[in-house]
């Protein structure tokens, strides 16, 4: 199973970005938008993990879930990586930066690759290539200061399929608070 910790948003926030995707997609040469169902944002990539461990798994999600309190966030900028994901990042609330740190530190042992330093950000397109300089194709996206409650994490599984990459919501671990 092709597993990683997230925070699936609700369809309020969904519906947003999916306005955000479409802002980029006039200036966007090519690329593929991430399907508004599979629009998250990542806490810990676990990888390929046997389905022998995931009752021990979902027993040390549960134990960061109960020792992290919900807390607020909200989108405030546009990046590409790599020159190739176009991405909006959420602020990192202390609440945010605590919980990853924190399932970062105790799923070690299940994570396949950690990132040096944690940047929170929800991927809108892959592969992305735009008609001019990224920063200038951000300044014609109007990002709104919506801050919303994160008060549960999801467990999801990544499988491919012929329409393409797919997460399916596994098991959901609300914070405490």
């Amino acid at each position: 199973m092709r597993l990683f910790i997230g925070i699936n948003f609700e369809d309020k926030q969904k519906s947003y970005l999916k306005k955000m995707q479409n802002g980029l997609a006039a200036h966007l040469e090519k690329g593929r938008a991430v399907s508004e169902e599979n629009l998250h944002t990542t806490l810990l990539f676990l990888g390929d993990t046997p389905a022998d461990k995931l009752e021990e798994l979902c027993r040390a999600i549960q134990n960061v879930a109960d020792r992290n309190s919900k807390f607020m966030t909200s989108f405030f900028d546009m990046a590409q990586f790599t020159n190739r994901c176009a991405v909006v990042k959420l602020k990192p609330s202390k609440g945010l930066l605590a919980l990853q740190s924190d399932l970062a530190q105790t799923l070690a042992e299940y994570a396949k690759r950690n990132a040096a330093k944690y940047v929170p950000h929800a991927t809108l397109y892959r592969d992305a290539k735009f008609t001019m300089p990224f920063k200038e194709v951000k300044k014609t996206i109007n990002i709104l200061n919506m801050p919303f409650d994160v008060d549960e994490i999801t467990l999801f599984e990544s499988s491919w399929s012929a329409t393409g990459t797919e997460y399916t919501p596994l098991t959901f671990f609300k914070l405490k608070g």
